[in-house]
């Protein structure tokens, strides 16, 4: 007779307690909400020791996706999204409702999504895509005057281009709402259950460039530097030089991209010259400066510390490489995005800023073919 195996031993998951369960709960916190929100889901217990993200306020940075990137698939529900975390490799798919009735006009740095209710184009919401918490601001009448009000009317062709929100985000005071339109040229400062946005025109100079919010503060570049917004209770927003160029720019030719490198401000400047190393005679080339905000000085570098940057027309981002499998991406590299012209026009797929090499696209069909392909289409931006 063979002998009976012990049953496993197994413990409920309400023995933990609620303080252990809290301690626990805090950390997984501090390293990624998603796994926050798994946590959470466990058990009614665990609920109950852990703080309910809709219970705060959507500016609440501790349950913000900061780390995730939005991909841009066919699935097979309309409303579902597929999130790549960028630090661990992980993905997950979530249901996102709230897409059925809104347009989206960009994802900030903090992960979250800048939507605008339609039919009329007015309701202007913030989304945690992974918490599900809605954050109501005001609504964009109050941010273009009257006679521009028929531009958020659905027969504005042009809409999906000019109210494109990319460089949006919250201020380092964590209760202001930065709502960006490069297009427009136009700012808009709120806080959740204002009236109306607070309004600040600036200009672009021409320049091909896409503004960062940044440690929460709103950066962008034109031919005067690199301009930052200061918010004060006691005086106007306004833009001032943080950091002069110390190149020579072609506001025609020329794009300047602003990058988080893992809490330092880089700057890539994409521009025309000559590349040697792959025979090309005239082409586009990368430079990549370090921004010192302290000294409002760019110090060249040819190194990314390892890690990869996407370029798009409206929103770059970094990449490190540890996570991925090795042969997947190069180090120190910038790779570009389907909507940029560095690829479109002069179809260059990427820029190796060791060397000063470029590979050139063999295919400029936006299809998400490697993990490179998924991320180059993650910012890329389609316009009317």
């Amino acid at each position: 007779m063979a002998p009976c195996s012990s049953p496993v031993p197994t413990r409920d998951c309400t023995e933990l307690g609620d303080g252990p369960a809290g301690l626990i709960a805090d950390r997984v916190l501090a390293c990624d909400v998603a796994d926050y929100v798994r946590f959470r889901v466990v058990c009614r217990s665990w609920r109950r020791s852990s703080a309910d993200p809709r219970a705060h306020g959507g500016l609440d940075r501790r349950f913000h996706p900061r780390r995730w990137v939005m991909l841009r698939e066919e699935l097979a529900v309309p409303d579902r999204r597929s999130f790549l975390n960028t630090s661990t490799g992980d993905c997950v798919q979530v249901d996102i409702p709230e897409l059925r009735d809104h347009l989206l006009l960009a994802v900030t740095p903090e992960g979250l999504f800048v939507l605008v209710h339609k039919p009329q184009r007015a309701t202007v919401h913030l989304l945690n895509p992974l918490t599900r918490h809605l954050t109501e601001l005001p609504p964009l009448t109050t941010l273009l005057p009257p006679k521009d009000h028929d531009k958020l009317s659905e027969d504005n062709v042009y809409f999906d281009g000019e109210f494109k929100a990319w460089g949006s985000g919250v201020a380092n005071d964590d209760s202001t709402v930065v709502l960006c339109f490069s297009k427009l040229r136009m700012i808009g400062m709120a806080k959740p259950g204002d009236d109306s946005w607070n309004l600040l025109e600036y200009r672009g100079g021409g320049m091909t460039t896409a503004p960062l919010m940044f440690a929460g503060r709103f950066y962008c570049v034109n031919l005067s530097g690199i301009m930052e917004l200061e918010l004060g209770a006691d005086q106007p927003p306004q833009l001032k030089v943080a950091t002069k160029l110390s190149m020579l720019v072609s506001p025609i030719s020329d794009s300047m991209h602003l990058v988080d490198n893992c809490g330092e401000l880089m700057l890539v400047h994409c521009r025309c010259g000559q590349q040697l190393t792959t025979g090309y005679i005239y082409g586009r080339l990368c430079d990549a400066y370090q921004v010192d905000l302290d000294s409002g000085t760019l110090l060249p570098v040819n190194s990314l510390g390892g890690s990869a940057v996407f370029t798009g027309l409206h929103c770059s981002f970094l990449v490190p490489l540890e996570v991925f499998p090795s042969g997947t991406m190069s180090a120190d590299t910038t790779y570009f995005s389907f909507d940029i012209r560095e690829r479109s026009i002069f179809k260059a797929r990427v820029y190796h800023l060791r060397n000063g090499s470029i590979q050139l696209s063999c295919n400029l069909v936006p299809q998400p073919h490697t993990l490179v392909d998924c991320l180059s289409l993650s910012n890329t931006v389609e316009e009317r």
